[in-house]
């Protein structure tokens, strides 16, 4: 039989109904779907059976009662895989789920001012992180790492570092009064 008589024959009754799932068109549309309850995209089952405990086969989609796609999911772990009946009609469908979804989930970054003055160096927490010892500084200054003193009680994680300063002295200081530059040219 073909598609275009199933289109035309299939049960739309409730009992045929099947639910759809807007996330299940992410991958398909290249977009990021949430669930969202809607009414004009149905879908109705060809072909239907039980698997472990969910229903899957074969379904057909419609926008506004007009056939856009048939999908297949042969096993309840199995990815339901679409076929489209036109490039445009899975653009109407992806067009059509893009206006459900809100502002706030259409992009929800943090913006920050460009312009903002963040100073010139970080900080980090324990002197096994550090993957850049020519840029520490202590106080200013630039300082040459001698060693990574680990603390035997806390599992070998150490925050202290033996330091050579410019004038030559060796110093022992904690992490937290060392400063890395940022990795700038």
């Amino acid at each position: 039989m073909k598609l275009i008589d199933i289109a035309n024959k299939i049960d739309k009754s409730k009992k045929n109904e099947s639910q759809v799932d807007t996330m299940e068109f992410s991958y398909e549309l290249n977009y990021e779907f949430d669930y969202v309850n809607q009414d004009r995209l149905k879908a109705y089952w060809i072909g239907n059976w039980y698997c472990t405990d969910s229903y899957v086969g074969y379904r057909m989609y419609f926008l506004d009662d007009e056939p856009v796609a048939v999908s297949m999911q042969t096993g309840r772990k199995s990815n339901e895989t679409f076929e489209w009946f036109s490039k445009e009609s899975a653009l109407k469908v992806r067009d059509y789920l893009i206006s459900l979804m809100s502002d706030d989930n259409e992009l929800n970054v943090k913006i920050c001012d460009i312009n903002r003055d963040i100073g010139d160096s970080y900080q980090i927490g324990f002197n096994n992180q550090i993957l850049n010892p020519e840029r520490a500084m202590y106080n200013s200054e630039a300082i040459e790492i001698s060693e990574r003193i680990n603390d035997k009680n806390n599992w070998g994680i150490g925050t202290e570092l033996k330091v050579k300063l410019l004038n030559g002295e060796e110093k022992i200081v904690d992490i937290k009064e060392i400063d890395f530059k940022y990795n700038l040219v």
